[in-house]
Order: structure tokens, then C-alpha cells, then sequence
């Protein structure tokens, strides 16, 4: 393996081009879960979430294309042209835009998520003391000696 990071500018803007793209796709995804999630459509997140585990071992794999320009930073970025440098660090900038927007809104989902889960416990409980209420008075009500109450008075 080289410990020399490459000095190619095209295939560095070009990873990092196609890097931001994949964080846009990503970014998207992020936006249709959100609609899912306060939508209260749960069914078609799985969708959802196999895309985007499939962005993510794209983004995985141009981490390590990327590596060897990251090793030396200082050395790549010093032999890059003016033009080639301020084009890598819009891309960067933008990069670390997408990633900080997609980090806030997965933490976001995840609390709505458990708030949903929450209102889905806390009804299921509901239910459950409801069906108890239902079967004692049922029982009170059989005629094979349970009691009956008295509401008249």
C-alpha cells in the first residue's frame, strides 16, 4: 500500500464531489423518514433505513479511497492549485454542512421515536387495564355466584 498520499487534484475533487452527492442522497432520505415518522407511517421505514445503510457503505468505501489524502492534509492541499483548493474546500465546507444537518435530524427522529414508542406503550397499558376492568366485570356479573353490584342505589 502507498504511504504517499497522491497528489492528483482531479481524483481528489472528484472524490470528494461524489462524496457530497451521496450526502445529498443521504440528506433526502433523511427528509422522507422524517415524513414517515411524524406521517405515523412506520411500515415504510424499513425502506427508508435499506437505503440508506446502502449510502452509507457507498460513503464508507470513499472514506477509504479517501484516506491517503487525508494522511498528510497538509502536504495534499499545499500542492493543490489556488483554483483546485478553493473547489475542495467548498466541497468540504458543504460535506460537513450535510453531515452536521443529517446528524441533527437522525437525533431528532430518534426522540420522536421514542415519544412514538412511548404513546404506543402508554396506550398498550391502557388497553390492558381496560380489558382487566372488563373481565371483572364480567366475572361480577356471571350468574354462577359472582357478585353483582348494586348501581341503583
Amino acid at each position: 500500500m502507498d504511504v504517499n498520499p497522491p497528489n492528483d487534484a482531479e481524483r481528489l475533487l472528484a472524490l470528494l464531489s461524489e462524496q457530497r452527492d451521496r450526502y445529498l442522497t443521504l440528506r433526502e432520505l433523511s427528509r422522507r423518514q422524517r415524513t414517515l415518522i411524524t406521517d405515523d407511517r412506520p411500515d415504510l421505514l424499513l425502506t427508508i433505513l435499506t437505503e440508506r445503510q446502502g449510502l452509507v457503505s457507498a460513503l464508507a468505501r470513499l472514506n477509504d479511497e479517501l484516506a491517503p489524502f487525508r494522511r498528510d492534509w497538509n502536504q495534499t492541499y499545499g500542492t493543490l492549485s489556488e483554483v483546485a483548493r478553493q473547489a475542495v474546500s467548498k466541497l468540504v465546507t458543504e460535506i460537513n454542512e450535510l453531515l452536521s444537518e443529517i446528524m441533527k435530524t437522525d437525533r431528532e427522529d430518534g426522540k420522536l421515536l421514542s415519544i412514538r414508542k412511548q404513546m404506543i406503550e402508554d396506550e398498550t397499558s391502557g388497553l390492558s387495564g381496560g380489558r382487566l376492568a372488563n373481565a371483572s366485570y364480567a366475572r361480577a356479573a356471571r350468574p354462577d355466584g359472582g357478585s353483582s353490584a348494586d348501581i341503583t342505589g
